[in-house]
């Protein structure tokens, strides 16, 4: 839960792939001194960096976008979703590839049987 309050509060600064790049960087180091440390390092004004963090708001940004994952199958990180098919975990390039050419060539056939091809994406997710 800080990483990812220590993720809103960097973005409250405009820091928050800066942040993002520190975190993963130092995975195994992410107690609150350590996050308020990167926060200092990556030039996060060091006092509102703090009050973010505590700010029930952010809290309730992380949950909302934590219970949207949830919602949508992802229980954790990374994981992608291709046209609303979801691949989970650290996957090879070959993996996506994969995934990405079936759809490509599912799309194709849509289009080739005269779906217009601003309806394909909702055709394919069902949305």
């Amino acid at each position: 839960m800080d990483a990812a309050l220590a993720l809103q509060a960097a973005n409250r600064q405009g820091k928050a792939w800066q942040m993002h790049d520190k975190m993963f960087g130092n995975n195994t180091a992410l107690t609150r001194p350590d996050l308020e440390k990167y926060a200092k390092e990556i030039g996060c004004d060091p006092a509102k960096f703090a009050k973010d963090m505590d700010d029930p708001k952010v809290k309730e940004e992380v949950e909302a976008d934590k219970k949207l994952g949830t919602s949508l199958g992802a229980s954790g990180t990374p994981t992608f979703f291709i046209n609303g098919r979801q691949l989970v975990g650290a996957q090879p390039f070959d993996k996506f590839k994969e995934l990405i050419d079936e759809e490509i060539k599912k799309a194709d056939e849509l289009i080739k049987a005269g779906t217009p091809i601003a309806d394909v994406y909702k055709k394919r997710t069902g949305g």
